[in-house]
């Protein structure tokens, strides 16, 4: 038995959350591959842009998309 209802102390903080990781992982990406190119700075800017980008393509459409009419 599932329930679209979140818990009560999840209000609010989903979609910016989510956001969130995607970013802290894109800039974790980018300390790697900023540190193999020797400009992590300018990796750092990169990745955090690439998962922006990567939220808005794949998570916030189907999320817009699971709730009602």
């Amino acid at each position: 038995m599932t329930s679209n209802n979140p818990p009560p102390d999840a209000a609010g903080q989903g979609i910016w959350r989510n956001l969130a990781i995607w970013i802290a992982f894109g800039a974790l990406f980018g300390v790697v591959g900023g540190g193999l190119l020797d400009n992590v700075g300018l990796g750092i800017a990169l990745g955090s842009c690439l998962g922006v980008a990567a939220w808005a393509i794949f998570i916030a459409p189907r999320r817009n998309s699971s709730g009602g009419s």
